[in-house]
């Protein structure tokens, strides 16, 4: 039984040719970047690209579990996503372009928020359903800025309980501090910070060509940039559905029963006799 589900899920991928193709080279990056980092020692990002391959299957089983197909556009943009993790850290592509952040975290705010409409879809129904279409494209909306809170959180939790820093730092040149007023009724302003210097107890120094902003930035901007993908989306979503264009088909995912039924229709309908005026 089990064979045959996996027999039957294989052949299915298959038949969505776009899928297969997105999935095919994303699991061939990884398994590219697998070997190269391990040839040249870099153990971390070696394993780290062995445990991206894990998002693919995930991706199936996720749309298994909810009844859900994404489309071969949905499955490029969500892959690569998860391919940018691994071009920003491992292969340094954050520093080489610095907007390249900006740009995972706008395209995540798009992406979550096809996710959440799809998994909206399953509760309110189908666009049938009159008002349903806002009630999921709000839904969406609002499931993609749960997710970017969420993530930042990780980030947090990943600095704060092992060392990682995924919090990319900032210089800044001022800041207004409460802090240095000693109430909350006053601010100090402090602007113009040409250069920080940083006193080690080993009577070593280091110069900053600013003041060093060790996360707040980076947290809010990226979830500034998610909300702005995801309104983007809901506006062009809203053109789209009053104009019957095609991003709604494109980005959104469709109900599974509802492809499984159209398949089965299929059959059904050529098995049917021929009219009476045929069967001679």
């Amino acid at each position: 039984m089990q064979k045959n589900k996996i027999s039957a899920a294989a052949k299915r991928l298959l038949q969505r040719r776009g899928v297969a193709a997105v999935l095919a080279a994303y699991v061939l990056f990884l398994l590219f970047s697998v070997v190269w980092f391990a040839a040249n020692g870099q153990a971390r990002n070696a394993l780290l690209s062995a445990a991206y391959l894990l998002i693919a299957p995930a991706f199936l089983l996720i749309e298994r579990a909810f009844g859900l197909e994404f489309g071969a556009v949905f499955a490029a943009l969500l892959f690569f996503l998860a391919a940018g993790g691994i071009l920003g850290s491992s292969y340094d592509v954050y520093t080489a372009l610095p907007c390249f952040d900006d740009i995972l975290h706008g395209l995540s705010g798009v992406i979550f928020a096809c996710a959440g409409f799809g998994l909206a879809q399953k509760i309110f129904g189908k666009d049938g359903a009159g008002k349903s279409f806002f009630a999921c494209l709000a839904a969406g909306f609002v499931f993609t800025l749960a997710v970017a809170s969420l993530w930042e959180l990780f980030e947090y939790a990943s600095y704060a309980f092992f060392g990682i820093d995924m919090q990319e730092d900032t210089l800044i040149h001022g800041f207004d501090s409460y802090f240095l007023a000693g109430s909350h009724n006053a601010t100090v302003v402090v602007d113009g910070i040409e250069k920080t210097v940083i006193y080690y107890g080993n009577g070593q120094t280091l110069v900053l060509d600013g003041y060093l902003d060790i996360g707040m930035y980076d947290t809010l901007n990226d979830i500034t940039v998610c909300f702005l993908g995801g309104l983007a989306w809901v506006a062009v979503l809203l053109i789209d559905h009053a104009l019957h264009g095609p991003f709604r088909r494109l980005l959104l995912p469709r109900l599974l029963q509802d492809t499984e039924q159209k398949s089965a229709d299929v059959p059904a309908k050529s098995a049917q006799p021929p009219a009476n005026g045929n069967d001679r």
